[in-house]
């Protein structure tokens, strides 16, 4: 790079917040395939076949739960949330929780969760001819969906707003604990201690009094994964649930509207082919655009990763955002590309042991959403007259405002 270059001067992770990180994700990549970041004292790693290295060999690269203090427990909400188990009781988790979203259950909670609570947002807007939709969709939707399948009043607006306002703020500690101070920490703390209030009358009313909901499932079916399973087992696995099935899936939604207004083909071949296209695209603005941007690891030895000499006990942040858009693994890595071979072949859903077992759930939750929107907005823009989107964050990052006119018709 030159002197002039204006991408010379960023260093830091933290310095790409709430702008197009990409040109700098790129730059860094040129030089290394990992890149030494002063300011958070970490590898950022940046290449596709190392991030997936790191990913993969949990035994060389451990999850920073497993050194998981009380504070971090306390947030996660306990010692027992898939996050934080390790070894053969995570192993047993994953797979049970992945049978939850299996294609029937999800076919299940298509028909009974997903449609019903998605034309109901729609019809709160619908004779407007304009809304915003990502306060009024997207930051919906997925925390509703949820709210349906644990058995709660998915059209409590306060309940669903406070409950998201958590989310984030819970998102933001995990994305950067290692730089953020005390102050952040207690938010945090507080957070959590908020949603098991939250969510413990439920899990209770569950326990002794089932009904047709997930938390009910639960109750009837972890006892076979974690022996002794007790109550704040049952509020660390919901926490979790609720926390991975809704921040991210918004902003999964709000990257996947924002192509869909400002790539006209793309929309279009989208909408002629609710199918194979459709599918294509999701995994396209997943690997795109992603939900959440990186994660941490630990160097368990002194290892080599890319031609880098990584210590015993480096933290590396796996920059899936980055992997996601190599050069060298991707043709044409910028662009949308509706029929790039092996769609999937992307790290936007992890990858490995802790791979996201909600990832089924998500991608119906996004053909529903972008299905009835197309549907149901006819001659769908941007507001030239509105703030125009942002690709805003940092762990998580999406496009907003989204604020559209369409036609009055439905």
């Amino acid at each position: 790079m030159t002197v002039s270059d204006p991408i010379a001067p960023v260093r830091s992770l933290l310095a790409t917040a709430n702008q197009d990180p990409h040109p700098f994700f790129d730059a860094w990549r040129e030089q290394s395939p990992l890149f030494w970041d002063e300011t958070v004292n970490a590898w950022l790693v940046l290449s596709y076949d190392q991030c997936r290295e790191v990913l993969i060999a949990e035994d060389r690269f451990r999850h920073p739960y497993a050194d998981a203090d009380a504070t971090l427990i306390d947030v996660k909400g306990g010692a027992r949330n898939i996050t934080v188990l390790q070894g053969a009781e995570h192993q047993r988790m994953h797979r049970y929780i992945a049978r939850l979203f299996s294609p029937q259950n999800i076919q299940l909670y298509h028909e009974r969760h997903l449609l019903p609570t998605t034309h109901f947002l729609i019809d709160r807007f619908i004779e407007r001819g304009t809304a915003d939709l990502a306060a009024e969709f997207a930051d919906q939707l997925p925390a509703r969906v949820f709210m349906s399948l644990f058995g709660m009043d998915a059209h409590d607006d306060i309940f669903v707003a406070r409950v998201r306002e958590l989310h984030e703020i819970i998102m933001k500690w995990s994305g950067g604990r290692q730089f953020q101070g005390e102050e952040m920490t207690q938010l945090a703390l507080a957070a959590s201690q908020e949603l098991n209030e939250i969510l413990l009358p439920y899990i209770r009313a569950r326990r002794d009094n089932p009904q047709p909901d997930l938390i009910s499932r639960l109750w009837a079916e972890a006892p076979e994964v974690l022996e002794g399973v007790t109550e704040d087992d049952m509020l660390a696995t919901c926490r979790e649930l609720y926390l991975g099935g809704t921040d991210t899936t918004v902003h999964a939604l709000c990257n996947a509207i924002y192509l869909l207004l400002t790539q006209p083909d793309v929309c279009r071949a989208v909408n002629a082919d609710r199918g194979d296209t459709m599918n294509s695209f999701i995994e396209e603005v997943m690997r795109l655009l992603g939900s959440v941007q990186y994660r941490y690891r630990i160097a368990n030895q002194d290892c080599d990763v890319g031609g880098v000499a990584v210590k015993r006990n480096d933290v590396l942040i796996v920059v899936n955002a980055a992997a996601n858009r190599d050069p060298q693994h991707y043709g044409c890595p910028a662009a949308v590309d509706l029929r790039r071979p092996s769609s999937r072949d992307h790290l936007a859903f992890n990858a490995g042991p802790r791979s996201c077992v909600g990832a089924p759930l998500a991608r119906e939750e996004m053909r529903v959403a972008l299905g009835a929107l197309l549907d149901r907005l006819p001659q769908w823009r941007l507001d030239s007259e509105r703030e125009a989107p942002c690709f805003a964050g940092l762990f998580t990052r999406s496009y907003r405002p989204l604020h559209i006119r369409f036609g009055a018709s439905h």
